[in-house]
């Protein structure tokens, strides 16, 4: 369906000034990346991030106009996937050059998943809880995440942390690529075909206004929105990739942890998809909100994984995907806690806190290096 909605194009307010940012940014970012003075490093690396915040902005709005007229599961399946193609890119450009180790895949998988479903989601509860006391999500639905992300978490990220090298030879990372993308199709055709309605919650959007569910106004149709996202995605792209030398020197420059990258990695390519699901809950549309979370770690995992595992078996790099102990605890302590603050279909500010407690405890594990 690529129905425009019925304003006038004159009021549209859909612009994409951020494009102009890019490509000045571009240019000030190649003429500069060499530069070992650590102040025009900081100011550099502050441009490129203004740069990036301002595409994934841009991201966002078209993605949402897109949403509410596709409906959902279609709607978060595009942020979803938006946040997987930003990451094969960074980490598969990353891979190719050679600027990265073999733990980068592991620590952005994890980070992903931390900053996602005990930072972004207590964020969430907590704003939500405050707002509106009680909000309400379709329990079958979240479950059907949960059920997914579990055994995947577990065996990519804890099972290879049991063994002597902390790493899957050839041979299993083959099988669990395979495994991870088996997972997604068998999810994909619950949500999309035979199960939709479990990742609805039906009386969410009661209330809503018939331009509500868009805060700006659009006279374009599907195709030119879903082409603007596309646009900026590759601008996000471009200036992570372009930006990564005077980054990682700057890391260096500041003594930060060896995680900190995969860390500043999920950060950026998460931003698209965390600004569209805190609106959603500020909405009362929580359970949007938890489609595009949960939706976005599943996808990442599931399709991260098999897309790097070829990459790195085409360029013969070495891949460590074993957790340290300490993060083990925290990655079992959040995905039970997921199960528990969804247990009822009913979610308020204590939920949010016990996420953003977790979510603590992990920046302190991930500064301590």
């Amino acid at each position: 369906m690529d129905q425009a909605q019925h304003h006038p194009s004159g009021k549209t307010r859909h612009k994409e000034y951020s494009l102009i940012l890019t490509m000045i940014t571009i240019p000030v970012l190649l003429f500069m990346q060499y530069n070992t003075n650590l102040l025009i490093t900081v100011l550099i690396n502050l441009l490129a991030l203004i740069t990036i915040l301002g595409a994934a902005f841009s991201v966002v709005r078209h993605a949402d106009v897109l949403a509410h007229r596709l409906g959902e599961p279609y709607g978060s399946l595009i942020l979803s996937l938006a946040v997987v193609i930003l990451e094969v890119s960074l980490i598969s450009a990353l891979m190719v050059t050679g600027d990265t180790g073999p733990t980068l895949m592991r620590d952005t998988l994890y980070s992903v998943i931390m900053i996602v479903m005990s930072g972004l989601v207590g964020i969430s509860l907590l704003l939500g809880g405050r707002k509106f006391a009680t909000q309400h999500v379709n329990l079958a639905g979240i479950k059907q995440y949960l059920t997914a992300l579990l055994p995947l978490a577990i065996i990519v990220l804890v099972l290879p942390a049991t063994f002597d090298s902390g790493a899957f030879s050839s041979g299993q990372l083959l099988i669990i690529a395979l495994l991870s993308a088996g997972m997604y199709i068998v999810f994909l055709t619950i949500q999309t075909k035979t199960h939709q309605n479990l990742f609805i919650y039906e009386h969410e959007d009661e209330g809503d206004g018939p331009d509500e569910h868009h805060g700006k106004p659009s006279a374009h149709g599907n195709a030119w929105h879903a082409c603007w996202l596309v646009i900026h995605l590759v601008a996000v792209i471009a200036v992570t990739k372009i930006n990564a030398g005077s980054l990682e020197y700057l890391l260096t420059e500041l003594h930060a942890p060896p995680q900190f990258t995969g860390f500043l990695i999920a950060l950026l390519i998460l931003s698209p998809e965390g600004l569209g699901a805190l609106k959603a809950v500020m909405n009362n549309q929580v359970q949007r909100a938890m489609n595009l979370f949960f939706g976005s770690v599943l996808a990442t995992i599931s399709l991260t994984v098999p897309a790097v595992v070829v990459i790195a078996m085409i360029t013969g790099q070495h891949l460590v995907f074993g957790l340290s102990t300490s993060n083990v605890v925290l990655l079992v302590t959040v995905l039970l806690l997921c199960q528990s603050s969804f247990a009822t279909g009913r979610t308020n500010v204590l939920n949010g806190a016990a996420h953003l407690a977790v979510f603590v405890a992990y920046m302190l594990v991930l500064m301590m290096g």
